[in-house]
């Protein structure tokens, strides 16, 4: 152990065990959340979705953890596991977009927690990254009901610009497919040739 981690020591996020002072997570945690991408695959008609993995134990902590937490540097996880999703389900796309923050998250937040992955997974995977949508919510999603949900989502989203693109579209959990299908639909809309939706977790 050296001086630094004497020091300063430094904790897993999820478990608390003693770790690096440069890490965020124990080896055991990151085992338990490294899997092969579950195979499901969601058809809405306008886009095709993929997930890493299900939204519950480790995973769902971890992902809770960074939007509430002010974890941002937990964004590098996540976008690996989207690039583990992608390689497994190559897309054939020309740019990387998400799903982006309601007003209310951002002011909570201070980030868009979307947008800091998309730019980790362009890194990593080489598709460069563009903003084509921006929310129109002035609140967020959290607490509702199912039904709730899928009535807040619509028109929720407007096209930046014209996008004549095949696009990959992100996000962090897939819960109704509602918020994806109004991305997808405002994209198409705005010109997009195809759509493929990559998320963390499917709920």
């Amino acid at each position: 152990m050296n001086l630094i981690e004497l020091l300063f020591p430094n904790r897993c996020l999820l478990c608390g065990e003693q770790i690096k002072y440069y890490e965020m997570l124990c080896q055991s945690c990151l085992n338990d959340l490294s899997s092969s991408p579950i195979a499901v695959k969601e058809d809405g008609g306008i886009f095709v979705a993929y997930f890493y993995g299900r939204y519950d134990s480790k995973l769902r902590d971890l992902i809770l953890l960074y939007k509430n937490s002010h974890h941002w540097r937990l964004s590098k996880i996540l976008a690996s596991f989207l690039v583990k999703t992608m390689n497994t389900y190559p897309p054939h796309a020309e740019i990387i977009t998400w799903v982006p923050s309601s007003l209310s998250s951002l002011e909570e937040r201070g980030f868009d927690t979307m947008a800091l992955i998309a730019k980790a997974t362009s890194k990593l995977i080489g598709i460069p990254t563009k903003r084509t949508l921006e929310s129109l919510s002035k609140s967020s999603k959290r607490g509702m009901t199912l039904k709730q949900r899928r009535d807040s989502v619509k028109d929720s989203f407007s096209a930046i610009s014209r996008v004549y693109k095949n696009i990959v579209l992100i996000d962090d959990v897939f819960t109704t497919g509602s918020t994806i299908r109004e991305c997808a639909r405002t994209l198409k809309d705005a010109g997009a040739s195809s759509i493929t939706v990559y998320c963390i977790a499917r709920a």
